[in-house]
């Protein structure tokens, strides 16, 4: 028994190891690690190499019973899948036995996405200069959180309004800026010409002040620019016993007003976890239930399509690889849809008044 768990246990290891070698996103990997995790639990004492299609439909059935949604056991199917391909591949197995079996489709799924009017008011709702970029740039160019996070400077062309973006699988392409977006970006960006184009924002720091073995002392970080991290520095205020602390605490909030506490920026992206606060935190001030990284790249995609963009131009400028990517948004657009019906059909509404339209001009 311990054996076969420990076998188990190394071919999921290598599995891990492969991913990394084939260069899959950090998710990806997540994913599929927590599905092989899961089914190696459920085999319990049977080898991985054994396994065959019954076995993975008990395993689904398994999930099923413990309240897993069928897009999750979806999911998990595909894990098993692409787990077994690199089972097969090594010769482990003769055949890929979640590959015979099938778990029936899920209902397509509308994208969320804002209203032209929310997309204004989140960007009203940004007080700094890097979050007002932020969400212009999301807009404008339809980016992943990816994209955006690791955007260089001296991949933006304000100029020619352009940036070159690194997508999934290391692919890059050029997307577009609007005049917004790009004054937007120039603000932000100031006279800097390397780095990360969105860095951390360091609030001043504003020192501490306190008593310590009769004296009054001021304490802050001191960030030094050849070495990481900080120390602690300290300034004498003055004798407890001669100077009150009033005086002492005045004395300490003009020497903050004065010294340079400025925490200096690290060159280094946002992480997703800070651009997902940002946008939540634009989003309440905004009176916005819910915002999200992909919800504006839904609504670019969505709001350019409806106002006449050909799908093969937004499936470019979002750096889909396949078209029917692309095509969700042409089957969620219900505007696009009602406008389109309402022109084309013989007795849309539009054709009724052009064919009133043209009776008049007959009578007259």
């Amino acid at each position: 028994m311990r054996s076969r768990a420990s076998f188990n246990q190394k071919l999921a290891a290598r599995w891990e190891s492969w991913m990394v070698i084939q260069h899959y996103s950090i998710g990806t990997q997540y994913l599929y690690k927590q599905s092989v995790r899961l089914f190696v639990e459920f085999l319990n004492d049977k080898s991985i190499t054994d396994v065959t299609h019954l076995d993975v439909r008990r395993f689904l059935l398994h999930l099923a019973e413990n309240g897993v949604s069928l897009i999750c056991a979806r999911k998990h199917l595909v894990s098993l899948r692409r787990f077994y391909d690199f089972l097969n591949l090594g010769g482990l197995v003769t055949y890929v036995a979640p590959r015979l079996v099938s778990i029936r489709q899920t209902p397509p799924k509308i994208p969320p996405q804002f209203s032209v009017e929310e997309i204004r008011r989140l960007i009203s709702s940004a007080e700094t200069l890097r979050d007002k970029a932020i969400v212009q740039f999301f807009y404008a160019s339809g980016c992943r959180m990816t994209e955006l996070r690791v955007l260089k400077v001296q991949d933006v062309d304000l100029d020619a309004r352009n940036a070159r973006v690194t997508g999934k699988y290391g692919k890059t392409r050029v997307v577009l800026l609007t005049h917004a977006a790009a004054e937007a970006l120039r603000n932000y960006i100031g006279a800097r010409k390397i780095g990360y184009v969105f860095q951390q924002d360091y609030p001043r720091q504003t020192g501490t002040f306190t008593e310590s073995n009769g004296v009054w002392i001021a304490r802050w970080r001191d960030y030094a620019i050849n070495r990481p991290g900080y120390t602690y520095s300290r300034k004498y205020l003055g004798n407890s016993t001669q100077v009150s602390r009033e005086r002492a605490k005045a004395k300490f909030d003009e020497f903050v007003a004065e010294a340079d506490l400025v925490r200096p920026k690290r060159n280094a992206p946002l992480t997703s976890t800070s651009v997902g606060n940002i946008l939540r935190r634009l989003g309440r001030r905004a009176g916005i239930a819910r915002a999200t990284a992909h919800m504006l790249r839904h609504s670019f995609a969505t709001h350019l399509y409806e106002n006449g963009a050909d799908l093969m131009v937004i499936q470019t400028l979002l750096g889909h690889v396949e078209l029917h990517s692309t095509a969700r948004y042409a089957r969620f657009s219900a505007f696009k849809l009602i406008e389109t019906f309402d022109r084309c059909h013989p007795l849309g509404v539009q054709r009724e008044k052009a064919s009133q339209n043209q009776n008049e001009i007959v009578k007259t």
